[in-house]
């Protein structure tokens, strides 16, 4: 096992700077907006997310954070590169996927007022129309939260494994059994949000006709 195991952390250190390289964003063409979100739905369900919230009027799909797969899973496809699923495989982490569609030319960029109001009061002012998706030239983008595990009273060495030790707060002590797992955001996967809609544009990219090629 240990040429096995050497094998992959050099394969792993070769890949360790590599990176996904695909679309920030997809353009979606007017009357493509019904089939881009089905095509969405069914790329994110085949790299294992489950969609719980599909908000077609707004334009929105979000999934359940989904652990992401490790080293000794080599069935997982929801990782962009091997390093992935090495930094998986020692620290455990998880993915959370957004999906929006935006019209072209909606979005302003910020300007700041001359003066300042404060906020508006609730029905002061009527709300603005939503956008006809169906009907409007689109902008396809996604969001990838990347969240990691840790274990709240571990106190980790950096020398040894056997060096490390645990300690509790009085303050928060409680009875019975208490799951110490917990997660926290450690930033956005960038690599991710590319593979995916890489994918997405070519499940909606036709393919070519044989017939049409030059000789």
């Amino acid at each position: 096992m240990r040429p096995i195991a050497f094998a992959v952390l050099v394969l792993a250190a070769l890949t360790g700077c590599t990176t996904w390289q695909g679309p920030t964003e997809i353009a979606v063409p007017v009357g493509e907006y019904d089939r881009s979100v089905q095509t969405a739905i069914d790329t994110l369900n085949r790299l294992g997310y489950r969609c719980t919230m599909i908000d077609r009027e707004a334009g929105v799909v979000d999934t359940d954070p989904l652990r992401a797969g490790s080293l000794v899973e080599p069935w997982r496809t929801d990782n962009a590169s091997l390093s992935d699923a090495t930094a998986n495989t020692v620290s455990p982490r998880r993915r959370q996927v957004r999906l929006s569609w935006t019209p072209v030319g909606v979005e302003q960029p910020l300007v700041e007022p001359s003066t300042l109001g404060g906020p508006e009061l609730p029905g002061s002012k009527a709300p603005s129309p939503k956008p006809d998706l169906a009907t409007a030239p689109l902008i396809l983008r996604a969001i990838v939260s990347l969240e990691q595990q840790y274990t709240p009273g571990d106190r980790m060495s950096s020398y040894s494994a056997s060096l490390s030790s645990s300690f509790s707060e009085p303050r928060t002590a409680t009875t019975g059994p208490v799951d110490r797992g917990t997660w926290t955001p450690v930033g956005r996967d960038e690599a991710t949000e590319q593979r995916i809609l890489g994918l997405i544009e070519r499940a909606l990219t036709p393919p070519a006709d044989p017939g049409n090629k030059k000789p």
